[in-house]
């Protein structure tokens, strides 16, 4: 019975002890600081923001640009081009957290090391491939500045004189033909006058009055062959030589607006009027317009001669005397000649300038796909070392980084391959219009040299 009441105590006291324990090791857990669980705000701050993509605001093309395009418009990453430290970057990629997906890693290394393409792609896109050469035409007459505006007058004698016979024909008849002949070789953009000058009454005494006073303009404006023609017919010898008056009346033919004149006389002889066609001549020169007065004397005499280089002397021109029907063809051959060179200049600078503006046109394609092409592989290849040194850092082989090789690998290729696509059609088209532009010049430069050379011949 003992034993068994001290066994109950015994046990009572085990009890209690193991309670005081348990109590005091409830007071000591209940003493420790607890972990706070975090706050939700705190929560939503830790979480990972995608940056915003911003692109370069370019002169647009009116079309809408291919997602590759827009791409390119994207704005450079932080260590692109000569920013580019491989330290800094793996700084910048140790701060990305472990639990990104593959696309939002691709996305960080965008914004590390995307490359600034905006300026080639702003060529690229605004690409004008067209060659358009502007060189002035020749005027076909000797020395004529294409620029201006210019009037052609040209003074026919109408004296009795003219009648007289040179080869078969009369002077008059050859002096129409070299007349419409020449004025078949003014440019278009030029004005021409016909006066006559002497043509009334007869070359009597008692009609000199009447010769003398006459000069009168048969034709003015734009040339139109049979107009011209149908005035010309209408030019038959008669009177006197009143050259004074003639050059005298050629300044009520001119336009407004004529920056140059160039005159030509057609006579057989002297001024017979008692005018001073050397004072005229002068005159004509020191007036607003500029002025040359060319002389071509038909079988004039010495005294003839004399005068009339005198009075091309006093109008900066030039006196050429002939005999005869072949005379003044050659001297209508040395101004064709002068012409088919000024139309040989003419195709030869357009040539130089077309083939000019093509090499820069070409050059300005070859270097933007080359600078092009550089970036995209230099971008690629840093990418593909950043990717290296993320998949070391997640040492697992089911981690994202370890299927980033293949995206950065086509996102590269992509950019090189429209650079070089794209240079290489703004290349050829560049060389197509070129060539275009360079061969217009050459077969109207041909045309016009042939068309010179059958008139200095006579066909």
């Amino acid at each position: 019975m003992k034993k068994f009441f001290y066994g109950m105590m015994l046990l009572t006291l085990l009890l209690a002890a193991c309670s005081k324990d348990a109590s005091q090791q409830q007071e000591t857990e209940k003493g420790k600081k607890q972990p706070a669980e975090p706050k939700q705000e705190e929560k939503l701050a830790n979480e990972y923001k995608p940056k915003e993509v911003k692109y370069f605001d370019i002169k647009m093309p009116d079309r809408e640009l291919s997602e590759m395009e827009k791409e390119l418009l994207r704005y450079p990453g932080k260590y692109s081009g000569d920013q580019y430290d491989e330290e800094k970057v793996k700084e910048a990629l140790d701060q990305l957290p472990e639990d990104l997906t593959k696309e939002e890693y691709m996305e960080e290394l965008k914004f590390l090391l995307t490359e600034d393409y905006h300026k080639e792609m702003e060529t690229l896109l605004n690409f004008n491939s067209n060659v358009d050469v502007s060189v002035d035409r020749p005027d076909e007459t000797v020395n004529i500045p294409g620029m201006r505006t210019a009037h052609y007058a040209i003074l026919i004698d109408a004296s009795g004189s003219m009648n007289a016979s040179v080869g078969g024909k009369t002077r008059m008849q050859v002096a129409k033909e070299a007349v419409l002949e020449f004025a078949e070789q003014i440019p278009e953009n030029a004005t021409i006058s016909m006066r006559v000058y002497g043509h009334k009454g007869s070359g009597s005494d008692s009609d000199k009055k009447m010769s003398c006073s006459s000069s009168e303009n048969l034709y003015s404006g734009r040339f139109e062959k049979s107009k011209f023609n149908q005035s010309l017919n209408k030019v038959k010898p008669a009177g006197w030589t009143p050259i004074a008056l003639a050059l005298e009346k050629v300044k009520e033919d001119i336009p407004e607006n004529t920056d140059d004149m160039i005159v030509y006389v057609v006579s057989d002889g002297i001024e017979t009027c008692n005018g001073d066609p050397v004072k005229a001549a002068k005159d004509l020169v020191t007036s607003d317009i500029q002025t040359v007065v060319n002389i071509i004397g038909f079988d004039v005499d010495n005294e003839g001669q004399k005068l009339l280089e005198n009075v091309a002397s006093a109008g900066n021109g030039e006196f050429t005397y002939v005999q005869s029907e072949r005379d003044l063809k050659r001297y209508l051959r040395a101004q064709y000649e002068e012409i088919q060179q000024a139309w040989l200049d003419w195709k030869e600078e357009g040539k130089a300038k077309s083939l000019e503006i093509k090499e820069e046109k070409k050059a300005l394609a070859q270097s933007t796909k080359e600078s092009m092409k550089e970036k995209s592989t230099r971008e690629k290849e840093r990418m593909k070392l950043a990717r290296e040194y993320l998949k070391e850092r997640f040492d697992d082989y089911d981690h994202p980084t370890r299927q980033l090789y293949s995206d950065i690998v086509d996102y590269g290729n992509e950019k090189w391959q429209y650079a070089v696509d794209t240079g290489n059609l703004m290349w050829r088209e560049s060389v197509d219009n070129g060539n275009d532009e360079w061969r217009k010049f050459v077969d109207e430069g041909n045309k016009k040299i042939s068309e010179t050379i059958d008139k200095k011949n006579g066909n």
